[in-house]
Order: structure tokens, then sequence, then C-alpha cells
């Protein structure tokens, strides 16, 4: 014997589920959506800040000695083509400082594996707040980025040699 299902009960039940689950789906969809953003834009400073550590340990540039802000400008320069928003890479404070002993100022006063690192901080405000898609990052409390990287001189050792034979 068959039983006669009654749909008229049923009408709206999946109306009204849809209306209860959708928003906290957007919510977490967005989440997902700015955190995915953070770890693409904390990529892309890492990366900058490698560049600049790279331009950093060779010293030399066709010839040119790398200065301080040579490789901030580098640095810049990779956080620009990497499509990051004029105020994050205007406003980005990064350092070069150098963990040797004795201590250098440009890059190509490093001795050989003298150890140094760049540190890439985006401050909060504007720098920071460029960045994000929508207005989930606003409402956290992740208010900058700061990434820091260590490397190490790939200079040439400077060493005096004579041209006098011995003898």
């Amino acid at each position: 014997m068959k039983r006669a299902y009654n749909t008229s009960r049923r009408r709206g039940v999946v109306a009204v589920e849809a209306a209860i689950t959708l928003p906290f789906l957007v919510i977490v969809m967005f989440g997902v959506w700015e955190v995915g953003r953070l770890i693409q834009v904390n990529q892309i400073v890492a990366n900058a800040a490698r560049e600049g550590a790279r331009l950093a340990a060779g010293a030399y540039v066709n010839g040119t000695p790398v200065t301080d802000p040579m490789v901030k400008q580098a640095v810049r320069d990779y956080m620009r083509a990497s499509g990051l928003p004029a105020a994050a890479y205007n406003g980005a404070q990064i350092t070069l400082t150098c963990l040797a002993s004795p201590m250098w100022v440009n890059p190509s006063d490093a001795l050989p594996l003298d150890r140094f690192q760049i540190t890439v901080v985006i401050p909060s405000g504007a720098a920071f707040d460029s960045m994000a898609w929508s207005l989930v990052t606003r409402l956290s409390s992740v208010n900058q980025m700061s990434v820091t990287v260590s490397w190490a001189s790939c200079t040439d050792a400077k060493i005096a040699v004579s041209t006098q034979l011995p003898y």
C-alpha cells in the first residue's frame, strides 16, 4: 500500500534553511578570500626582500658598487612589478642591517660571507589597508606585515698579490 506524501507541510523549508545558512557561508567565503590575499601579499613581500638580498649579496652590478638606496629601490621595484598598490610599496619601511663585525653600510664594503638581513615592514594605515580586497581585514587584528630575510655576502675575497718575482 502506498502512502500519500504530504508536500504542503514541507513547502518553504529549503528557502528558510538557505536564508539561515547563506549569510554564514558568505562570511566564511570572504574570510577564506582575505586569508588567501594575505598569504599572497606576504609571499610577494618576502620575494621582494629576497630580491633585494640577492642584489646586496653580489655587491657589484656591472662594475658599479651596490649601495643601500639601490637595495631599497630593488625591493620597491619588485613589489610594484608584482602588482601591489602604490601606497604599499611607497609606504614600506625597508632596512638593510649588517650582522657582521666590522659593520658596513653599503653591501659593496662587505667581506666574503658577511651576514646581513633585510627587513620589509608594511605599517598599519593606508599602506596596509590598500592591499585588502574587502572589509574583513579592516575588522581583524592584523594591522601590519613584516618580513625579514637573512643572507650572506657573496663578494670576492680582497687580497693583495705581489707582482714581484721572488729571486
